[in-house]
């Protein structure tokens, strides 16, 4: 019996998928993770378009792609960078909130890090 312990995680919601399945519509294709037969539907997790976000690409400049393949440590790099930018126009309290969120996150990071040497 096939317990999926060969078989990738899905980033959508962390079950065991067998595949990806790739469906076109108007002119984009679009990525969903296929996690077998639910009756007599597929049962699939929406990952995102093939070819990114553009809308949003566009707007924050974040890396970001589709849920499959898209780089989480540029995209987290990113969005912090984008924060610390935006806290700058803010006024002296609100840069010092926005600093001690970043040092937070910073020592979050380390613990995530330290987790994986272990």
């Amino acid at each position: 019996m096939n317990t999926g312990q060969n078989l990738p995680l899905c980033p959508r919601c962390g079950v065991p998928y067998k595949g990806l399945h790739y469906k076109e519509v108007n002119g984009r294709t679009y990525i969903y993770a296929y996690h077998g037969k639910q009756g007599k539907k597929p049962a699939l997790c929406y990952l995102g378009p093939a070819d990114g976000y553009i809308a949003v690409e566009q707007l924050f400049a974040l890396g970001l792609t589709n849920a499959e393949s898209v780089d989480l440590v540029q995209v987290a790099y990113s969005a912090a960078s984008l924060f610390q930018i935006r806290a700058r126009r803010a006024s002296p309290d609100e840069r010092k909130a926005a600093a001690e969120k970043l040092r937070q996150l910073a020592e979050d990071i380390l613990h995530l890090a330290q987790d994986l040497e272990k």
